[in-house]
């Protein structure tokens, strides 16, 4: 366990009991650890379902190293089967949401609230190097190309949570963080699905009914895992809810980058979706929550060239991010 306490050269996390080929292999136990403990009622409850033939107790990886998509705009994202009761996940796509992640964090960081709180001090607290920014932005291309085609992770080159330098550290083990609970916020809406929705599904059901599933298993899935955030205001429980959070929120915005359009016919709207769950966590309008839904979006307007019109200077993210979502709406991206 030396790693913990390394400062300098390489830490490699990989172990012959890693199962994968992909650098993500290495986080494989660790969501699975956060899922059981999404609150201190959680792991009974899937046994109950277990129990009840609702849920398949062994979480399906599929592994290959092949692009998200399969064909005929069908791909390989997180999913709960019908028939055998299992979740099914990629280890591509988990590569693509860790991937993800880092990007939107580490340019929150260095764009938005380093520059902001340097202002604030009127000093420099916080350097901004834009060998970090760049990083981030390859790696965004890096996600976006795992959708289309497949190439192997640069674990030498490019961040990644098996295999890093010490001095690089920080942003690496702050991106676990996130992605494990962008992951098990996937994870416990594909539950509420088996749990509740399943033995409802016949040849017969509409898309209305679906929606109606998604916008449950969404907020049910928000519920469960603030079942397990404390009211206690301490620095620990402040930050942990911070984390939960902004993993959820991720894990949302991972779907905005597959298309240009927010559209679904058997989902909300991917801003609906997002407003959702933002909503239900009840931050205040300079939590830095709302910054980093609006660096998301950014980088999804980049990504397919909608040219937005950003606030130069908004009281706060939150009346920056209301502004963008209203614009969605009113140029009609999601027809």
């Amino acid at each position: 366990m030396n790693w913990l306490t390394q400062k300098f050269g390489i830490i490699d996390h990989h172990k012959n009991t890693d199962f994968g080929t992909q650098p993500i292999r290495v986080l494989h136990y660790m969501i699975v650890f956060m899922f059981n403990n999404t609150n201190k009622d959680f792991f009974l409850n899937l046994q109950k379902l277990i129990r009840e033939g609702k849920f398949n107790s062994e979480l399906n990886f599929e592994f290959g190293e092949e692009p998200i998509m399969i064909e005929n705009g069908r791909f390989r994202t997180p999913y709960a089967n019908l028939h055998t009761k299992q979740i099914t996940i990629h280890e591509t796509f988990l590569s693509y949401i860790w991937c993800i992640t880092y990007s939107i964090y580490v340019i929150y960081l260095e764009e938005i609230d380093f520059p902001k709180y340097n202002k604030l001090h009127n000093r420099e607290v916080y350097p901004i190097k834009e060998e970090n920014k760049q990083l981030a932005y390859e790696m965004f291309n890096y996600a976006k190309h795992l959708i289309v085609d497949y190439t192997p992770w640069e674990k030498d080159i490019l961040p990644n949570p098996e295999r890093f330098l010490a001095e690089n550290r920080l942003y690496i083990e702050q991106t676990n963080g996130f992605y494990t609970e962008a992951v098990k916020f996937i994870f416990c809406h594909e539950i509420i699905h088996l749990e509740l929705h399943f033995d409802k599904i016949t040849s017969e059901t509409t898309d209305s009914h679906y929606l109606e599933y998604e916008i449950e298993a969404d907020s049910k899935a928000i519920e469960s895992i603030k079942a397990g955030l404390s009211d206690v205001q301490s620095p620990f429980e402040i930050a942990k809810k911070t984390v939960v959070s902004v993993g959820a929120v991720i894990g949302v915005l991972s779907m905005f980058f597959f298309k240009a359009t927010t559209e679904g016919k058997q989902h909300p709207n991917s801003e609906d979706r997002l407003t959702n769950i933002l909503e239900m966590f009840n931050f205040h309008d300079s939590h830095e929550i709302w910054g980093i839904a609006c660096v998301g979006l950014k980088f999804w307007d980049n990504q397919f060239g909608h040219n937005f019109n950003w606030l130069e200077n908004p009281t706060s993210y939150k009346e920056e991010y209301y502004s963008i979502v209203e614009q969605i709406k009113s140029r009609n991206i999601l027809k």
